[in-house]
């Protein structure tokens, strides 16, 4: 009975969404923007002299935005980039018409919930404005939000507050992304942090190009908390990470278990740097992409890893001292910024591919040189796992054929020669030797 009770409570708000949303199209459907747009004869008028026809572009833009939203046209993203906002005292009713018919939007959005809806505020908008869509934006729910530019004087504590609230109010927000956004205090990301950490749906946030004070990387290392999130982008914040801590990097990952992706773009790392995140990469088995590329008036360059440095990355991804080492390294994460050609070895999305190709590339290698029975000898390994390890030889070699992503590689040999080699020179030589 509470099973059918359930259904039908479901049919009901399916039904309810449906009977919304063809109201909304039957009553819209000849909507006309009901505001005139300024020209700019009647801009000069009344005492504009710069900017006349940024200010009909912006209005025009409102308007055209709107009136898609009131009749339910079909909208990927609902964007205001306008590049900026010229001087004008005749905004405030042109957004409190696109407010309402964000609010009204819903509708659409409920109905198409196989669908992605976007909102984008790429420019910077006075307080008065700021209020006017943060009031639409809590009673909306998008699935992805893009926040750029707060550089009016002033203005940054009322868009730090604005995004916070239109984070905490989004029940359905899959992914969040800020860009040259300035956040004044620290308390503001750690505000941020606490608003994404209680969102319970966020899976992708990217805070590119952002400034605070108190520095943004290290704050969000020590206060995100998710346990949604799966991609974290915190590319070219301006601010070294040489003031992260020990525990910071690990504490990012056990705080954030779901995290798959993390991308650090542009922060110049330091050799401390670099040992967390080897450290880390020993025991975790969730990360799956690791980015650390840097800008320079060249372009986008891999870090600068001093020799040791380097060595130690190279041996985290792939130990090859032995084939237990090669075992028990990392599988799973896939390095960009690295300038090893180490980083190969984990191109797989199946970790287990990965390890096969690491292990069958070290018996490539000992066999051009017949050494794969002497190292068998010095690691300890017993003669009666000799079946085991020639019958496992063919599926390892055969590593790339499970996959699209990349081919066999060039060092690897025909598995027949490693045979060979194993079955003469391990521990058998006699069998050969008719003198």
């Amino acid at each position: 009975m509470s099973r059918l009770s359930n259904e039908c409570s479901e049919l009901r708000a399916k039904i309810a969404i449906k009977s919304n949303y063809l109201e909304v199209l039957l009553k819209n459907q000849h909507w006309e923007y009901p505001l005139p747009v300024p020209t700019v004869d009647e801009l000069v008028a009344l005492g504009y002299e710069r900017y006349h026809n940024e200010v009909v572009h912006c209005i025009e833009e409102l308007a055209n935005v709107t009136t898609s939203m009131r009749r339910g046209e079909s909208l990927s993203e609902i964007s205001l980039s306008l590049g900026f906002l010229p001087d004008y005292d005749g905004y405030l009713p042109h957004f409190q018409e696109f407010a309402d018919a964000i609010v009204e939007y819903q509708h659409i959005i409920d109905y198409k919930e196989d669908e992605t809806f976007s909102f984008a505020l790429r420019l910077s908008l006075p307080r008065e404005i700021l209020d006017v869509l943060q009031k639409s934006l809590q009673r909306t729910h998008f699935h992805e939000l893009y926040f750029e530019r707060n550089n009016i004087e002033h203005v940054h504590v009322g868009y730090v507050n604005f995004i916070l609230n239109c984070v905490t109010a989004d029940t359905r927000l899959k992914h969040l992304s800020l860009a040259n956004v300035n956040f004044e205090h620290s308390r503001d990301i750690s505000a941020l942090c606490t608003a994404i950490n209680n969102n319970g749906t966020l899976q992708d946030l990217s805070i590119r190009f952002c400034r605070s004070e108190g520095g943004i990387v290290r704050e969000i290392f020590c206060k995100l908390k998710s346990v949604t999130l799966k991609e974290i982008d915190l590319g070219c914040n301006y601010r070294e990470l040489s003031n992260l801590r020990p525990t910071d990097v690990p504490e990012l990952l056990s705080s954030n278990p779901s995290l798959e992706v993390l991308v650090l773009n542009g922060n110049p790392f330091n050799e401390h740097d670099i040992v967390q995140i080897v450290d880390t990469l020993r025991h975790n088995t969730t990360l799956c992409h690791l980015s650390f590329l840097f800008r320079s008036p060249l372009g986008w360059l891999r870090v600068p890893t001093r020799p040791n440095n380097l060595h130690l990355l190279e041996s985290v991804i792939f130990d090859h001292t032995s084939l237990s080492a090669a075992y028990d390294s990392n599988h799973h994460c896939r390095l960009s910024g690295v300038t090893s050609n180490i980083t190969k070895f984990n191109a797989y999305r199946d970790p287990t591919l990965n390890r096969r190709k690491k292990i069958y590339n070290i018996l490539s290698s000992r066999n051009k040189n017949r050494e794969n029975a002497s190292y068998f000898e010095t690691d300890g390994i017993d003669i009666k796992y000799m079946p085991r390890i020639l019958a496992l030889l063919k599926p390892f070699s055969e590593y790339h054929l499970h996959e699209e992503r990349g081919g066999q590689d060039k060092e690897d040999v025909n598995p027949l020669s490693i045979t060979y080699e194993i079955m003469r020179d391990w521990k058998m030589p006699e069998l050969y030797n008719l003198d």
